[in-house]
């Protein structure tokens, strides 16, 4: 809970109206955070916000936020100017026990409006590849395409990340994963091209989202719908299969339908509302939360704002975010794929503690035609783990530790079998 708690924080604190800033102010607002954070002054830190930030989000719950990523990261020894983008200024900061990107900006007071890490590739590392971009209305989405070596069109997977602040490659603040980019090299090594993306408001995609609170679901289904339309267009592919991961199941099962993709592929995706599975989420960690959980997303589901929410829940539950959940619980999975008319496959593994096996047989059967793998001893990061949550969960920061063969094999087979099929 306390890594969903951070990354919701950090996204809050991510999404907004920009304003001109100069880079020496930014500096200087980076230099008092520093001063600030390292002898734990975190009242002075929530001071330092926007009144944007300061009022969803309550004291208590940024010197919570801070506290444990002193834990995480320990003190901040430097940073240094990477670039400007757009009226974002990046840094490379480098803490005790890690070294990370900042995303800042300020607001018109010189507040801190945008202040979010992300993971930093060291020096001489490969680092990632935007060589696909789809130009939304509402700016760059950037994506990695990997192609195979081939002289004639070769089928194309799209990927859609989860749910919070996932990158291309399935990782966010607290989870390194490295699940797609390892998935893109098995499909590239059978032949087969992909494309995966930052979703808008991540990334290099960062300056895409200006407000959250303007935010709903059916913007990221129309970003994938975008890229699906692009890669159909491109002559280097046969066909276009969309694969959809977690909350990016529902985006991409929609995104196939509307633009009639070859084939459609949920991996961990749900079969049930979305509210459902949150409420059961939280009665994990807390039953009197997920009692409050439940009423507030009923009330949602019934089109009203929640004002009053717990401060336990505010990071979920902030009045800025609830435009989203309002308009991703009003779907059900099992009625949108139904939508389809396409060959699907369902992957799924027995030890998601994300997402329950009974998740994809609902998904199985409402579409009977699909394809039902269950893959044994896989979790929700599509990694070999154990039922044990602490061991389980440890697999979410293990970057190197490979994806599941039986889930690539699985992936590829139903690829090749589309591609036969045409």
């Amino acid at each position: 809970m306390k890594k969903q708690i951070l990354s919701a924080l950090l996204l809050l604190m991510a999404t907004v109206n920009l304003n001109a800033q100069s880079r020496g102010e930014v500096d200087q607002a980076l230099n008092k955070f520093q001063s600030q954070y390292n002898n734990k002054q975190y009242s002075d830190i929530y001071g330092s916000f926007s009144d944007r930030i300061t009022k969803q989000i309550n004291e208590d719950m940024i010197k919570k936020t801070m506290a444990q990523q002193f834990d995480q990261f320990g003190d901040l020894k430097s940073y240094s100017h990477v670039k400007e983008e757009g009226q974002f200024s990046y840094y490379k900061v480098v803490f005790t026990k890690t070294t990370q990107t900042l995303v800042m900006s300020l607001d018109d007071a010189k507040k801190i409006e945008v202040f979010r890490f992300v993971p930093y590739t060291p020096d001489g590392a490969p680092r990632v590849r935007s060589n696909f971009v789809y130009e939304s209305p509402n700016g760059k989405i950037y994506g990695s395409l990997e192609m195979p070596d081939a002289k004639k069109p070769v089928p194309v997977v799209l990927m859609v990340a989860g749910s919070g602040p996932t990158d291309r490659n399935c990782n966010q603040q607290g989870m390194e994963t490295n699940t797609f980019k390892m998935i893109a090299d098995s499909l590239r090594k059978a032949g087969i091209a992909s494309v995966r993306y930052d979703k808008r408001g991540v990334g290099e995609s960062a300056a895409a989202l200006n407000d959250e609170s303007k935010l709903v679901f059916d913007d990221m289904v129309k970003d994938a719908a975008g890229f699906v339309k692009m890669l159909k267009a491109d002559k280097r592919f046969s066909h276009v299969i969309v694969m959809g991961h977690s909350e990016g199941s529902l985006v991409g099962m929609m995104a196939a339908a509307r633009e009639n993709a070859a084939a459609y592929v949920s991996v961990a995706g749900l079969g049930e509302r979305a509210d459902k599975i949150i409420v059961r989420q939280i009665a994990a960690q807390s039953e009197e939360l997920s009692l409050k959980a439940a009423f507030m997303l009923d009330s949602m589901q019934k089109g009203n704002t929640v004002q009053n929410v717990d401060p336990a829940l505010q990071s979920l539950f902030r009045p800025s975010v609830q435009p989203y959940i309002k308009s991703w619980i009003k779907y059900d999975p099992q009625e949108e794929i139904k939508k389809l008319s396409c060959p699907v496959l369902v992957l799924q593994g027995t030890t998601d503690l994300q997402v329950p096996t009974e998740e994809a047989d609902l998904l199985k059967t409402a579409y009977p035609k699909a394809t039902l793998k269950i893959v044994d001893g896989m979790n929700h990061v599509l990694k070999a783990a154990p039922a044990d949550r602490a061991a389980n969960i440890a697999t979410y920061t293990q970057p190197g530790l490979p994806v599941s063969k039986d889930a690539t094999t699985a992936l590829v087979a139903f690829v090749n079998t589309v591609s036969a099929a045409k």
